[in-house]
């Protein structure tokens, strides 16, 4: 979801750098947490705003940080940094990819309320029929691939595991695509540096990296051609 279907450099990228500033006293800078969504490890952003804190030298309990995360992001009635999100899937190429043929589904780390909550605001519910959401994936989150494992399990018939892609934009999500046997697509959403992000995805298991829903509805096009 994050960073493929929704644009979260407003929401959940300002969230991780206004807490960890809150506990530290020190700006955090984009690129930092961007490093380390690249070193892997990091899918959830409640634990990587806590190592940002904790790499300052800093002791705090991580529902502390969590506490403060939800206060600027989801906020008291939803009023919060998520209000900022705005979808990266418009609803042109969504009415193509449900129009296409393939089964849609998202796995995401978000808890089940904020995934929900952003699907039906952007009118996603009919085309993305599977959620597996933060609170199915108990202590296995990407980059284990269970929770795609998860995920192809809801679907009402089965699927070949060479023609089922998982479309992300991190280093996990590609590790997880990977584990689970899948076609791995990256994607580099607009406000990544794209040379940099595509060499990052290739080395980590994609089978192709792209930057616009005309490449993914090309790609599955041609997949249903051959």
């Amino acid at each position: 979801m994050d960073g493929v279907l929704v644009d979260v450099s407003r929401s959940y990228r300002a969230a991780i750098a206004e807490t960890a500033e809150v506990f530290t006293g020190q700006p955090v800078d984009a690129s930092r947490i961007q490093e380390l969504k690249n070193q892997g490890g990091f899918n959830d952003d409640w634990a990587l705003t806590h190592a940002i804190i904790e790499g300052a030298g800093m002791s705090v309990g991580l529902q502390d940080v969590v506490a403060e995360f939800q206060r600027r992001y989801r906020g008291d009635s939803w009023d919060g940094l998520i209000r900022r999100e705005e979808p990266l899937l418009g609803k042109a190429d969504a009415e193509a990819l449900a129009a296409s043929g393939v089964d849609l589904g998202v796995v995401t780390g978000r808890p089940r309320e904020e995934a929900h909550w952003a699907i039906e605001r952007f009118g996603w519910t009919e085309k993305f029929p599977v959620v597996i959401a933060r609170e199915q994936q108990g202590d296995r989150p990407k980059p284990d691939p269970f929770p795609i494992e998860l995920a192809m399990d809801g679907f009402d018939r089965r699927h070949a595991r060479n023609t089922t892609a998982y479309v992300g934009d991190t280093v996990d999500d590609m590790h997880a695509a990977v584990g689970a046997g899948i076609i791995a697509i990256g994607f580099v959403p607009p406000y990544l540096e794209a040379d940099r992000q595509t060499e990052l995805l290739l080395g980590h298991g994609a089978e192709c990296v792209i930057s616009s829903y005309d490449s993914l509805l090309g790609i599955i096009r041609g997949a249903r051609s051959r």
